[in-house]
């Protein structure tokens, strides 16, 4: 009885660990379809991916920095929405840019705005042209100058007009104007209800990666938005970190003994 006892007791810790909530909890991806659609040699929102145990989840990027490949396995964090403002530091845009001296409230404005162009996004027709312009727009909130160059660089004209409100030539420096997608991102950012996402957040080891934003970044992955049920946010995370401890006492229990890119 001791024996089954000791043999037992660690993966009894381990799963009372994974019923208490915790942003840093990490849950295993897998991006299994880039949705089919590309414009301008990119592949454009929504994807799809196997979370934890749950599979086909409606998945949105907001990292143009970083690449993402098909079918290969990454750890990431699984951050509420309405947490953002304390759990900043868990978000690979959040961490990079109070690395970088901005406010958490700047940030969390960030957010929001990209959180408001990804529900503009899933209401556009499935693989139109207004889908892949609210792409290019959430991309843009995070990386304005690599969005605006890699426009420039197709010569999409009516595209940088859409984002950004002017055509895409020399190097990006202005502000958005009046109309464009990201203007209007950060002028009605306040009036959207987001509680139906949450921040899906690619990690090494037990850290938060740094976007390619850098030039030396290390991120497996692209940062994402997730779709959940309505108020359903914390019993997806729950879900999703309890599939993964299971899954972890399980093995425990046992031990003896063509990749795609998207943006």
């Amino acid at each position: 009885m001791t024996s089954l006892v000791r043999r037992f007791w660690p993966a009894v810790l381990l799963l009372v660990s994974c019923l208490a909530p915790s942003t840093f909890a990490q849950v295993n991806v897998d991006v299994t379809s880039a949705g089919g659609f590309g414009y301008d040699g990119v592949y454009i929102s929504p994807y799809y991916a196997t979370i934890g145990t749950a599979t086909n989840q409606t998945i949105i990027c907001d990292d143009f920095a970083d690449e993402t490949y098909l079918n290969t396995s990454w750890q990431g964090t699984i951050t509420q929405f309405s947490n953002l403002a304390s759990s900043l530091g868990s978000t690979v845009w959040g961490s990079w840019e109070l690395s970088q001296g901005k406010s958490a409230s700047g940030i969390v404005q960030l957010y929001d705005e990209a959180a408001w162009l990804t529900l503009g996004l899933l209401s556009q027709p499935k693989n139109s042209l207004n889908q892949a312009y609210y792409s290019f727009a959430e991309w843009a909130v995070f990386d304005p100058s690599g969005v605006f160059s890699s426009l420039g660089s197709q010569n999409d004209t009516n595209a940088c007009v859409a984002i950004f409100g002017y055509a895409c030539s020399g190097t990006y420096n202005n502000m958005p104007a009046s109309g464009s997608l990201l203007y209007n991102a950060a002028q009605n950012y306040g009036s959207g209800n987001y509680s139906n996402l949450a921040l899906l957040s690619p990690v090494v080891g037990n850290l938060v990666c740094i976007p390619g934003i850098s030039g030396h970044g290390n991120c497996p992955a692209q940062e994402f938005f997730v779709t959940v049920p309505e108020g359903g946010t914390t019993a997806m995370y729950l879900v999703l970190a309890f599939g993964v401890c299971v899954g972890a006492i399980y093995l425990r229990s046992r031990r003896p003994n063509t990749a795609v890119t998207m943006a």
